[in-house]
């Protein structure tokens, strides 16, 4: 992992480059621009604002809008980096023909770019964490210094996922609807519309503790939720996540790395 990992570092300047243009492009010739940034994560606050205190309350977790909230920025920025790994190799065929260019740069945009996106929905949560403990709604602690190390432990663990998405993808056409109905399927074993806590099944929440999103998402409700820290649990489990799943991706990715461009 040591040996990509510092070819990336040594191409830094291109992934920069990239990921700007990326982000220039997703949003070229729209009104709003990088406003859609906060406007998209807004619009979603908003709605689950209204329907799960109007018209589906939920008093056994409380604001349960915002609960909803913490826990499906950091799902859509694992399913939205995934899903576009699918075909950030196929899709820029040219690129990979290149001798001189690392492959493995193109799942990486994708996940900074997504991570930027991330990046920039997080005032919108923080303002409503603001307003929710303006309320007395929710208790206020030092530990949203945490949020950082959340997301870039979440974000190596993307990388990995994304770098044997995007790899495989290329030599099976049809991976890309399978991993669509996996994220479908994921996001329900992921504790984003309940809490692990109100499950009754002790076989059941440690079943699902075995998905690699969970200590993420748990992490962020607790810290915009519950106001209390990732528990250690958690955070060895991000800890050993992120590393496998990097380590997991470049092994894929090497291995795959010679056929790539033959397959495209």
């Amino acid at each position: 992992m040591l040996p990509q990992l510092v070819v990336l570092a040594r191409h830094r300047q291109l992934i920069t480059t990239l990921t700007s243009r990326d982000l220039k492009a997703r949003y070229r010739g729209s009104l709003l621009g990088y406003f859609w940034s906060l406007a998209n994560p807004l619009l979603l606050l908003g709605v689950y604002t209204l329907v799960f205190t109007r018209f589906f309350p939920r008093p056994d977790i409380s604001p349960y809008a915002l609960f909803l909230f913490a826990g499906i920025l950091p799902w859509i920025f694992f399913s939205g980096s995934v899903m576009e790994s699918t075909v950030a190799i196929s899709g820029n065929a040219g690129l990979i023909k290149k001798v001189m260019f690392p492959a493995e740069a193109l799942p990486i945009v994708v996940v900074l770019s997504h991570l930027v996106h991330f990046a920039l929905a997080l005032p919108v949560l923080l303002a409503a964490f603001i307003i929710a403990f303006a309320l007395g709604k929710v208790p206020f602690h030092p530990v949203i210094v945490f949020v950082p190390i959340l997301m870039i432990l979440q974000a190596l663990f993307v990388a990995g996922i994304a770098l044997a998405v995007s790899s495989a993808s290329v030599l099976f056409r049809d991976l890309r609807d399978l991993v669509q109905n996996l994220l479908q399927l994921g996001f329900f074993l992921t504790p984003i519309i309940y809490s692990l806590d109100k499950i009754p099944s002790q076989l059941m929440r440690t079943a699902l503790r075995l998905n690699p999103m969970t200590p993420f998402v748990v992490g962020f409700q607790d810290i915009f939720v519950f106001g209390r820290p990732p528990t250690l649990v958690d955070a060895v489990l991000m800890a050993f996540w992120a590393i496998a799943s990097l380590a997991t991706g470049f092994v894929v990715f090497d291995r795959l790395r010679d056929t790539l461009a033959e397959a495209i």
